[in-house]
């Protein structure tokens, strides 16, 4: 079975949204250009292709760092999954994690972009 993880992050009304974080088995799929850096996604590969807390510590680092030059800060809502660890030393970005089992109920992107994508998905889930 094939299987990738997507992470979405946009504002709270929609109109930023972070490039696309897709997480698959392969290094460097054969679909893929050879250099990575001309997706218009971020793209990256672990065993099962799930999100780990390495994979989430890269990205959000790597988005502190453009906040910072960006001299903005941001409130970034997560939920509890063992792949988001709390990170202490984020300069731009607080992090609040959702309470225990409120994900489906309380989660942003649950509640609009995921649903709107899932109805639009050509197979059933």
């Amino acid at each position: 079975m094939e299987r990738i993880t997507l992470l979405l992050c946009a504002n709270m009304t929609g109109e930023e949204k972070l490039p696309v974080f897709v997480i698959g088995k392969s290094k460097q799929p054969r679909s893929f250009p050879k250099d990575l850096s001309k997706l218009s996604v971020r793209y990256r590969n672990s065993d099962n292709a799930w999100m780990t807390g390495f994979l989430f510590k890269e990205w959000l680092y790597k988005w502190d760092n453009k906040l910072k030059i960006q001299d903005r800060r941001v409130l970034l809502l997560v939920d509890n999954c063992t792949a988001h660890p709390a990170i202490d030393d984020l300069q731009m970005i607080t992090l609040k994690f959702l309470p225990p089992n409120t994900t489906s109920l309380l989660q942003p992107m649950d509640m609009g972009v995921i649903k709107k994508l899932h109805r639009s998905l050509p197979f059933k889930t």
